[in-house]
């Protein structure tokens, strides 16, 4: 009979609060392509062939390839990933009150997008031309009760800010890659998640203005690990097009032989 009631319990939290959500999606803004705010609902852009070489004269792996070329559209390959603690009370809406202790974690993973969400304006701010929520779930287990708090896997894609600028000739340039770890020193006990988002994309458009990247440096990846209490970790991937190094050549194009 318990089993019955909690399930039953859960269905009407489903519902409600499930409710609540789809209101929330249906009222957010389109973006420039004209798709809703979820990228599931935008449709990334399925795998398509892209060929760089990397400056010891290998081939890019794709998915690097994809998130540094493919700035026209959303792809997998290029995400801002989260993993943070978030309070529940703040994914209530208004006149809205926290359920009883067994239906905390639906209602934690139903509103997850609308935390997400919230960190896109950060990226867009000066990154991103669209920012859309990829995923974003509650970490199954992590609710505490005592602390009304929760662990949330957060992904967003993003599209870079790169329009007016032509990249030169790929064939005689090689892509060029480093990571941008700032020190979470940098930021006190009480730092909140959206001030080391903005901190590590500041990090990485810095790099990124080097006299020999800019303008073709590009983030092709952004990592927050921020749990309270423990270790944190901000990570930020950036790639650019540097000429090809000495020694190293284009290759002429391979011509068949006359027929005869």
């Amino acid at each position: 009979m318990l089993r019955l009631l909690i399930g039953t319990g859960a269905l009407l939290m489903l519902v409600g609060f499930g409710a609540a959500g789809w209101q929330y999606w249906q009222g957010m803004p389109l973006s420039q392509d004209g798709a809703t705010a979820p990228a599931e609902a935008a449709g990334l852009e399925p795998e398509t062939e892209v060929w760089l070489l990397t400056a010891t004269g290998g081939i890019v792996p794709e998915t690097d390839g994809r998130a540094f070329l493919v700035q026209d559209r959303l792809v997998r390959e290029r995400m801002l990933r989260v993993s943070t603690t978030a309070a529940l009370g703040g994914l209530l809406l208004a006149g809205e009150k926290l359920p009883a202790a067994p239906y905390l974690e639906v209602l934690a993973d139903i509103r997850a997008p609308r935390l997400a969400q919230a960190l896109c304006p950060i990226v867009t701010q000066s990154l991103a031309r669209t920012c859309m929520v990829d995923k974003a779930r509650v970490v199954a287990g992590s609710v505490d009760i005592l602390r009304g708090e929760a662990r949330f896997e957060i992904a967003l894609a993003y599209r870079q800010k790169v329009e007016g600028v032509e990249l030169p000739d790929l064939a005689a340039h090689v892509l060029r890659f480093e990571t941008i770890r700032p020190d979470p020193a940098l930021y006190p006990a009480s730092a909140s998640v959206e001030a080391a988002l903005a901190g590590v994309v500041a990090a990485a458009l810095a790099a990124c203005g080097a006299e020999d990247r800019a303008p073709t440096c590009r983030v092709l990846e952004l990592t927050l690990d921020w749990p309270p209490g423990a270790v944190r970790r901000t990570e930020a991937r950036i790639a650019w097009l540097a000429p090809l190094p000495e020694g190293m050549f284009t290759a002429p194009p391979i011509v068949p032989l006359p027929e005869g």
